[in-house]
């Protein structure tokens, strides 16, 4: 089972209700999800991290964080 955390300012693009993020740990690095607080259907994988681009799992944490960016209205 994956931790989910929200997002501080993603929505979802569906429904407009606040995004979850979380990460699963691959033989080369992180893959990257997010899905929607109230469950309306909405899951998608953002991305990837490598091992070889952070140090630390907090990095690993940053950078899915910032990959939520796409949903924000900023």
């Amino acid at each position: 089972m994956m931790l989910l955390i929200e997002h501080p300012s993603a929505t979802c693009p569906e429904c407009n209700e606040p995004l979850l993020y979380g990460t699963k740990k691959e033989a080369s690095g992180w893959k990257v999800y997010y899905e929607c607080s109230a469950q309306c259907g909405f899951e998608e994988t953002v991305g990837r991290i490598p091992m070889s681009d952070v140090d630390h799992h907090d990095e690993v944490d940053r950078k899915a964080e910032e990959m939520g960016e796409r949903y924000t209205d900023d």
